[in-house]
């Protein structure tokens, strides 16, 4: 059984008051007392707030936060968690996986038992078990497709996040501008071309790729974002094709996955397993970044752009 990771340490949380934190919703999300809507499925603000409670009252960390009146990245962590485990128990559902309190037990005790291991992070005893439950749960959804996809992609590659961004909603917009700008992509100091029509990766050939948001959205949506997150370079991607039942031509590839990655490929698949259930968030709290799976705190800090793409009728 593998191991559960601790995830969400409290060091660095900042800016913002807290008092905005914890009161209603006065716009957003239609049910009144929601932090969050998956679906049909409500996160209500009370939730995040006894949550938040408990971190205040188990982590000296967070009590400095709160004297500083800086706990919105706690409880933004708090609501993206909540959403994730959401999008994690549609999946399980509707892709008939699940895992066993056993090998729950097991995963809690190698991290160390609940209480060590949800130290200085934004768990207790209950919710880190939960967590466990959800990692492990993301194994076996990827365990189940890391073999079997394949997407077929236009792409080229922009300067920064501005130029992608404004060209990858050109090409929502018109999917005809796509090839445009993949004939105007520059070339690299090396000489190698900087974009492509057509390319064709498999997950079972690069699992690492698996990761990438070009296998977690379906056909017909363009996506901008940076493969290299210490590079100010992004790539723009239109993704004309998305299939999740290729035969691989060799052996499954799973054994030799990590848990870690297997997990970041479940996370990057569970939107679209869960059936794409849209996804509401108290503005109190940012919006959801669709490329991080998890909440920003501004439409300015998102770490990427998709958008399903506008394809014209034919006359």
């Amino acid at each position: 059984m593998r191991t559960v990771q601790r995830r969400f340490t409290l060091i660095g949380a900042a800016v913002a008051s807290v008092a905005l934190l914890v009161a209603g919703c006065g716009t957003g999300p239609s049910h009144v007392g929601s932090a969050a809507i998956v679906g049909d499925t409500v996160l209500p603000l009370e939730q995040v707030q006894q949550r938040l409670d408990v971190v205040l009252k188990k982590e000296p960390e967070a009590q400095k936060l709160h004297d500083q009146r800086k706990l919105d990245q706690v409880a933004r962590q708090l609501v993206t968690l909540g959403v994730q485990h959401e999008l994690i128990e549609q999946a399980a559902r509707r892709e008939g996986v699940s895992v066993s309190e056993e090998d729950v037990t097991e995963s809690v005790e190698q991290a160390g038992g609940a209480e060590l291991a949800s130290q200085n992070t934004v768990y207790d005893a209950a919710t880190f078990r939960e967590r466990a439950r959800d990692q492990l749960l993301l194994v076996e959804l990827a365990r189940k497709y890391v073999d079997r996809m394949e997407v077929t992609f236009d792409y080229f590659f922009a300067k920064d996040n501005a130029e992608a961004v404004e060209k990858a909603k050109q090409v929502a917009a018109d999917p005809e501008k796509m090839a445009e700008f993949v004939a105007d992509a520059p070339r690299s100091a090396e000489g190698q071309t900087l974009s492509k029509e057509g390319q064709r990766v498999r997950s079972a050939e690069s699992p690492q790729a698996a990761q990438s948001p070009l296998f977690g959205v379906p056909a017909g949506t363009v996506v901008a974002f940076a493969p290299d997150p210490s590079s100010a370079q992004w790539i723009v991607a239109y993704v004309k094709d998305r299939k999740t039942d290729v035969r691989s031509s060799g052996e499954s590839s799973t054994e030799q996955l990590t848990p870690q990655l297997l997990e970041q490929i479940g996370l990057r698949l569970v939107h679209t397993l869960a059936g794409e259930p849209e996804i509401q968030v108290n503005p109190r709290y940012g919006l959801w970044d669709g490329t991080a799976i998890s909440l920003a705190p501004s439409e300015g800090e998102l770490s990427g752009y998709q958008a399903t793409a506008r394809v014209r009728q034919k006359s």
